[in-house]
């Protein structure tokens, strides 16, 4: 068994799908905004800017080259632990959109 085959589990999948876009956020903020502090100054300003959901849904379109990856090793339970993951981003981003970003109408 190798680690391809190991990997296609439905929960290895969520997990991974949760976790990816966290370091993907990481990332952006060592990269763009790394002289506030991490995370309370970061997303301070995030939300001050209006920008935060923006930035997640940044975030989250990592977990499209980890579903690409599921799809062509033939991994469907991981990809479908991807999808679950990207469904509560979704989620996540409908919340912060609605209750912290003011309608700019």
């Amino acid at each position: 068994m190798n680690w391809i085959e190991k990997l296609d589990n439905f929960w290895k999948g969520l997990a991974i799908g949760l976790v990816f876009p966290m370091i993907v956020f990481f990332f952006y903020w060592m990269f763009t905004q790394h002289q506030l502090s991490f995370p309370k100054g970061f997303l301070r300003y995030l939300m001050n800017g209006h920008l935060l959901s923006n930035v997640i849904k940044i975030c989250g379109l990592g977990n499209l080259l980890l579903f690409y990856f599921g799809l062509t090793k033939k991994i469907d339970k991981f990809s479908k632990g991807i999808i679950v993951s990207l469904l509560i981003y979704v989620a996540l981003v409908a919340y912060v959109t609605y209750f912290f970003e003011p309608d700019l109408s």
